[in-house]
Order: structure tokens, then sequence, then C-alpha cells
């Protein structure tokens, strides 16, 4: 192999490794929001919880001070793949949130790292 081609396939790779580095700089940007990975927390505790249980529960606990607030929260859980949202057709239309599995891995990581402080 060329040491032209050796040269270009490392360039590669640290752009890659850049771009993977951006991405976590991102995703750890979102997760350190107020109330994000507590809000996370608590629908992994509770399994498969409606909005409307989540909202109560953040307001109760000062998570959040809107309505506005618990859904770019939700939102934005939702976004990282870590909630998965469902709406059920019933009437009142009501829209439940669980933890994915990328969620439940996210969680262990992040209380790994809380032990270290």
């Amino acid at each position: 192999m060329s040491h032209t081609k050796v040269f270009s396939m490392q360039v590669s790779k640290m752009r890659m490794s850049e771009e993977k580095s951006q991405e976590l700089l991102i995703f750890l940007r979102m997760m350190s929001k107020k109330g994000f990975f507590i809000v996370l927390k608590y629908v992994k505790e509770q399994k498969n919880i409606s909005y409307n249980k989540v909202l109560k529960h953040a307001m109760d606990k000062k998570i959040v001070e809107s309505m506005a607030s618990i859904t770019i929260i939700l939102n934005g859980l939702t976004n990282l793949g870590l909630l998965e949202r469902s709406v059920l057709a019933s009437r009142p239309i009501r829209t439940n949130y669980r933890v994915t599995r990328n969620g439940q891995k996210v969680i262990k990581k992040f209380i790994e790292l809380e032990s270290l402080f």
C-alpha cells in the first residue's frame, strides 16, 4: 500500500473520530440541560408513563416550571433515541413514553459516572 493511501486512510479515520466527538459533545450538552436526566430516570422507574403523569411529577418536584419545559425535555429525549413515544387513539388521546434500550444504557453509564463524584 502506498504512503499516500495510508495517509489518506488515517485522515479519514481522524475525521470520523472528530465527527463522533462532536456528536458526543452535542449529546452531553443536551443531557446536561435541566431536568433531562432526572426525567429519563423517572420514566425508567415507571416503565410506561403518560405525558400528564410525567408533567405532574416534574411540576411537583419543581424540575420544570411549565408545560412547555416538560414538552421540550420529552421531545429532546425522544429525538436522542432515549425515549419511545406512543400515541393511544383512545378518548381522550394519550401520549405514553418508555425508555428505549439505548436509554437504559445511557442511564447505566450516567449512574456509573455519578458514582465517581
